[in-house]
């Protein structure tokens, strides 16, 4: 192992830090765990820890080639989060409100959470350019070990999957105070405003 304590405590503060700072994938977290319950929003969070390894793996082993090769799929994956967000977006303003949200989401709703979180994390340029520029920091990627890799990735699945269950949480509680049938439906409003704008910001950005 390569990594020394210190160098675990710094990479863990720093993405501590740049994890509670909002982002698009805050925005959507929430507005699932507001909109469809907190079992979708944690199964979102997984998909957004999973595109996290991805690039983890890739800045860890200087993939360059395949990072590379992936500036021509960013596009493809920017449009299809879009259309997923944009899809769950309209289903949050089709739900039925006269009745209490279903307790657990269904098979294809927990893979669309998932995709939804996986493809907002891989379709964002920013990720792996922050990936990319600041491992080299914290580890030698010439002499990097499995256990250096285990490390990374377990700070990465428990600082960003953590800091994103909270919002998730706190979004869940919030929307324990929208029982009737009225609030319910505003929120699904608000929810559903948010998934589709999120959608059209990925799609407008160059």
């Amino acid at each position: 192992m390569t990594m020394t304590p210190g160098d675990i405590v710094a990479l863990l503060g720093t993405m501590l830090v740049l994890a509670v700072v909002p982002g698009p994938s805050d925005v959507a977290v929430v507005a699932r765990s507001a909109g469809s319950g907190l079992a979708g929003a944690l199964f979102m969070v997984g998909g957004i820890v999973a595109a996290d390894l991805v690039f983890i793996a890739l800045a860890v082993y200087s993939l360059t080639a395949i990072a590379g090769a992936m500036g021509s799929l960013f596009d493809l994956a920017r449009y299809a989060c879009a259309a997923v967000l944009v899809w769950t977006g309209i289903g949050f303003w089709r739900a039925r409100t006269d009745v209490a949200p279903a307790r657990e989401p269904t098979s294809a709703a927990r893979f669309s959470a998932f995709l939804g979180g996986f493809f907002l994390t891989l379709s964002d340029p920013k990720a792996i350019l922050f990936y990319m520029g600041l491992f080299p920091a914290f580890l030698d990627l010439s002499r990097v070990s499995l256990a250096d890799t285990a490390i990374v990735m377990s700070i990465a699945t428990v600082v960003v999957g953590g800091v994103k269950i909270v919002y998730a949480c706190a979004a869940h509680r919030a929307a324990l105070f929208f029982e009737n049938s009225r609030a319910r439906r505003r929120l699904n409003i608000a929810a559903g405003a948010v998934m589709i704008g999120t959608g059209i910001y990925l799609l407008s950005r160059g």
